[in-house]
This record gives structure tokens, C-alpha cells and sequence, in this order.
């Protein structure tokens, strides 16, 4: 997904208003309802440790509360630091979790950047942005383009957050961030494993699915005048849904862009205040865990 990555990381790294998702009343009833989930992840490039991610979340039977961070690490920090923070709120309507707020701010070696967007009584979005687009060499999404669409954050929650044998990992989502409208496709491969590794908490079964990014509007022009479907490549995720509750938690990521090949492992996990995986010491050698 490339440039589009972090934003999978970030929500659970794991997306509109149309999503149907089990309702957490009835999702308590055969699972243990999430509460809270502290998820951290490490994303490598270019053979080396590029960022470090982490995503916290609150649920109750009303509202859902999701907080990102994401900054570089390593030599790509000494190259270009950038860090990145954002906030997501949304209520519980029935079967639906339906947006409140979004925000993002960004400092980079070359920018800072900041998003502040809220919904009004039509349900469309409206975004604060700085810089503003016709500064940013983008045009506004039309008002038409941005209704039945949700954030970043809330969108994958809300597939991240739907119980069942298998994640939710069909269908398309539509998405606006703020500055862009994009369409996110989702298809589901299958069962698989991960790997045991050094760099991952988790090794063992999972369900790979494949998403892919389709921008619409509101896309700087260059980049529009430059993109074609060959750079967008798929990312792969690999999901597990921890035994005894009703969430599927991304525990490994895997994306290719304009800078090669990218991966993400999930290095730590706390559900309801307890470890679900205890988090990664210091890792001494980029090697697997087996000889195999």
C-alpha cells in the first residue's frame, strides 16, 4: 500500500458510514467485549528498523476511542524524522460505529502537517487543514465524494472490531482523511502462518487478507499526474483473534512502495490491562527463530 501503510499500522494496522459491524452488546454475549487494547508494532525497510508504531483503544456500549502514534527509528530517523499522532472518536449506533472526531498532526525533516476534522448534523466531515489544499497542490473533495465515507481509524476499527470464524476482509471501504478520498478494496486469502522470528511477539496460525488503495480526490497533482495502478501495490495482513474475545488484531504486515519492500511485526499486546503477548526485548540479530 505504500505511502498508504502507516494508516493500516496505526488503526491496528491491521476503513463507509454503510460498514455493518456485530453489535458489542451482542458481541459480549459469546466473547469477552475488548475494553481496552495497547498494541505496539515495529516496521522494517531497506533491511533496518524504519518506525515504531503504537495504538491504544477504549470501547464501552457507546462510544470507541482510538489513539496512533508513529514516529522513525533507526537510520531512517538520522535521515528524515518524522513522527506522527492522532485521535479517533466514534459512537456505538446499534450495529455501527459512526465517527465523531479526527485528528492527526505530523512533524517531519520537511513539514509539519495537521488535520482536525468533525461531523456536522448532515453527516459529512468537515477538515480543518494546515497547510491548507490550495496551498498543498490539491484540490478540496466535493462535498458528493465525502458523504457515506468514514476515517481512517474508524473504518479498519470497525473490521477490526466485527467478530466471527474468519475477519471481516471483504468488500470495499470508502474513506476520506481530511484532504483525500480514497476507496480501500479488501480480499481475503485464507489461512496461514507466521513465522517464528525474532523481530515478531507472535508466531503461529492466522488469516492472511490483501487490501488495496484506490485513490478518487483530493490528491496533490503531481501525484496524480504520476500514479498508476503498478505503483499501488497490495498489502498483505495477517490477522489472529485472540482466544476469548471479540476483536482480530493485526500481528504482521507487508507492503511494497517506490522505496522497496516494507514489513511490520506486532512486538507487544495488552488486552483489558493484561499482556496478551508480552512485549519484545532488545533484538541483537535480524535472524528467525528457527532453522527452517
Amino acid at each position: 500500500m505504500g505511502k498508504h501503510l502507516p494508516y493500516v499500522v496505526a488503526a491496528g494496522m491491521l476503513a463507509g458510514l454503510g460498514i455493518t459491524v456485530a453489535s458489542p452488546r451482542a458481541a459480549a454475549d459469546a466473547e469477552q467485549l475488548l475494553r481496552s487494547a495497547e498494541i505496539s508494532f515495529s516496521l522494517y525497510t531497506l533491511g533496518a528498523k524504519g518506525m515504531e508504531i503504537g495504538m491504544t483503544m477504549r470501547r464501552d456500549a457507546e462510544s470507541l476511542q482510538t489513539e496512533t502514534a508513529l514516529r522513525t527509528a533507526g537510520i531512517l530517523d538520522l535521515a528524515m524524522r518524522f513522527t506522527m499522532t492522532g485521535t479517533s472518536g466514534a459512537r456505538v449506533n446499534d450495529d455501527r460505529y459512526v465517527p465523531t472526531y479526527y485528528t492527526t498532526q505530523s512533524d517531519g525533516t520537511w513539514s509539519k502537517r495537521a488535520i482536525s476534522m468533525s461531523w456536522g448534523a448532515d453527516g459529512l466531515p468537515v477538515a480543518e487543514v494546515s497547510p491548507p489544499n490550495a496551498e498543498d497542490d490539491r484540490d478540496e473533495v466535493p462535498d458528493l465524494l465525502k458523504a457515506n465515507t468514514l476515517d481512517p481509524t474508524t473504518a479498519i476499527m470497525a473490521r477490526l472490531l466485527k467478530p466471527g470464524v474468519t475477519p471481516n476482509c471483504t468488500g470495499m471501504d470508502a474513506i476520506y482523511d481530511g484532504r483525500r478520498r480514497y476507496n480501500l478494496h479488501y480480499t481475503a486469502l485464507g489461512p496461514d502462518t507466521v513465522k517464528p522470528h525474532n523481530r515478531t511477539a507472535y508466531s503461529g496460525a492466522a488469516y492472511k487478507c490483501q487490501s488495496k488503495v484506490e485513490p478518487i480526490a483530493g490528491y496533490d497533482r503531481k501525484f496524480l499526474a504520476e500514479w498508476s495502478e503498478k505503483d499501488e501495490q497490495p498489502t498483505y495482513i495477517w490477522l489472529v483473534q485472540p482466544q476469548g474475545y471479540d476483536i482480530w488484531i493485526p500481528v504482521q504486515m507487508e507492503a511494497s512502495g517506490r522505496l522497496g519492500p516494507a514489513r511490520a511485526w506486532i512486538t507487544g499486546a495488552r488486552l483489558n490491562g493484561r499482556d496478551w503477548l508480552q512485549p519484545l526485548g532488545l533484538i541483537r540479530a535480524e535472524l528467525p527463530k528457527d532453522n527452517n
